[in-house]
């Protein structure tokens, strides 16, 4: 059996860890406090079978990633949506495994390589094509390449090599019970795992609620689940006009409070707003999106109450509930994804001792039969033909849930808020990094403009995306003709946040 050492170390994020296997040689894992170990493997999260068990590898969803011995090989897991992912460096005779690309980064002595300004585009090319191989790879200052795998396992061999194993994506569903029974028994069952008292940490289940769709429908399960403690924004961003000729924005009420309390839930509302007092750079740990994507950095104020969570959200529900056929994708193609919303909260928490478990990612990898049954005859009653943004799937959920059918989903808010733009304090700690460590020759090609400058171009491009790239001849055009030349990112200065919020990340992986 192979053998894996164990390196704990409290100053390490809770629930990161990174493996390196040398051949020949035991496999050492360094990692935080609230990683779970045995000789046989080890995990950070919960699934939906017997903790006991332990068969991280084998589960059909796993929120968290870990490691199982299997025979001569050690099978590491990613976790089962695919916001989240491995991480892994190859070396000569060595490779690196991980949950956390800054940990593995700096384990290898390596780094970003600060003359590629395109670390975000990297990301979203490799949502866009979603989790088939080969893997996407990022390049690093010295040279190498870092992997990205999404959603399958890895089985590592002694000689260090590495093959990947695809992950059966279980039956389809074919009408709305068979549909709700795995939504519900998957977190059920991820729950008790959760709350299993053979753990040496527990963690209880908290929903997040808006006055949206999917988070709404997300938070009814997760009650019926047995879920009690709720969180909430009080208000978002809405918008009216369209993208191709211009749009007014306001903010309004976004509350999910009363939906949270019919649903049998203590509830705690923050303001999005508090992010721009918290002290120091509370943004630059989500440097994976910043600052294309805002929502990931908002829950940031609610650390003190997802620590010790599995924080169920409804995130992405859009992509695989709504009435369009770009919702009948496949293997998490999300081809209209132009703002990596929803990939940055890793590194949070992995920190913060939190687990994620999107709900709307459970069986969403039958896009095609979640879409026959939103628009199945069975569902006519909670079609509002409302256009699209109408969600039947979700608003069944919650109105069978008990909540009133005008409390949700009647007009589309967003989480901007006009918190794009980072604090004083570091702006100008951005602005030293990027003047100081980025090549002037790169610098010099680069648009310093702040992104709100170009939002225009960039709304007609992601209105393009999310309704018609789908399509395979729109998609292949919108390839062809660079058509992230309109996007609010392109050649911007504001590519470096994910540098710069890097720098500041890497520091709590260093060796004592």
């Amino acid at each position: 059996m192979p053998e894996i050492e164990f390196e704990p170390n409290a100053h390490l994020p809770p629930l990161a860890w990174c493996a390196h296997s040398r051949a020949g040689a035991p496999v050492r894992v360094r990692h935080g406090a609230g990683v779970e170990t045995r000789d046989d493997g080890f995990v950070e999260g919960a699934w939906d079978g017997d903790f006991d068990a332990f068969d991280v590898d084998l589960a059909g969803a796993l929120a968290g990633s870990g490691a199982r011995v299997r025979g001569d090989e050690i099978v590491f897991a990613a976790p089962f949506h695919p916001l989240e992912r491995l991480f892994v460096l190859r070396g000569p005779g060595e490779t690196r495994i991980s949950n956390s690309l800054a940990f593995l980064l700096t384990d290898a002595g390596d780094g970003l390589d600060l003359s590629h300004p395109d670390y975000f585009f990297d990301f979203v090319a490799q949502v866009r094509r979603g989790i088939t191989p080969p893997p996407s790879r990022l390049r690093t200052a010295s040279g190498n390449q870092v992997e990205l795998h999404p959603c399958c396992n890895l089985a590592l061999r002694a000689d260090a090599s590495l093959r990947r194993i695809a992950r059966p994506p279980g039956a389809p569903p074919s009408r709305y019970a068979d549909y709700v029974d795995l939504l519900l028994g998957t977190t059920c069952r991820l729950a008790a795992n959760a709350a299993d008292r053979r753990r040496a940490a527990t963690y209880r289940l908290v929903a997040a609620c808006s006055r949206g769709y999917d988070s709404t429908a997300s938070a009814a399960i997760a009650g019926l689940a047995g879920c009690r403690e709720g969180v909430t924004f009080v208000e978002s961003l809405g918008r009216s006009g369209h993208p191709l000729v211009g749009v007014t924005e306001r903010v309004g009420d976004d509350s999910g409070a009363d939906t949270l309390r019919v649903l049998g839930m203590r509830v705690a509302e923050f303001d999005r707003r508090a992010l721009a007092e918290l002290p120091g750079h509370p943004r630059a740990e989500f440097f994976l999106s910043s600052p294309a994507a805002i929502t990931d950095a908002t829950a940031r104020v609610m650390e003190d109450t997802l620590r010790g969570s599995v924080f169920v959200s409804g995130r992405h529900g859009e992509r695989y509930w709504g009435p369009t056929r770009r919702c009948s994708r496949t293997d998490f193609r999300e081809r209209d994804d132009c703002h990596l919303s929803g990939q940055a909260l890793g590194e949070f928490r992995l920190r913060a001792g939190f687990v994620h478990f999107p709900l709307p990612y459970v069986g969403a990898r039958h896009g095609p039969a979640i879409y026959r049954i939103t628009r199945s005859a069975e569902m006519r009653p909670w079609t509002l033909g409302t256009g699209y943004y109408d969600r039947p799937i979700p608003r069944r959920i919650a109105e069978e849930a008990g909540v009133p059918r005008e409390w949700f989903g009647q007009r589309k808010l967003g989480a901007g808020m006009g918190l794009r733009d980072l604090s004083a304090e570091s702006e100008r700690d951005f602005q030293d990094f990027l003047h100081s460590e980025v090549p002037a020759t790169v610098l010099r090609r680069l648009d310093p403009r702040p992104i709100a400058e170009r939002f225009a171009a960039h709304r007609r491009l992601t209105w393009i995306r999310s309704i018609y790239s789908h399509l395979p001849p729109v998609s292949a055009a919108l390839d062809l003709l660079q058509g992230d030349r309109l996007h609010m990112m392109w050649r911007s200065t504001s590519l470096y946040h994910f540098h710069w919020g890097y720098a500041k990340t890497r520091s709590r992986y260093a060796r004592p």
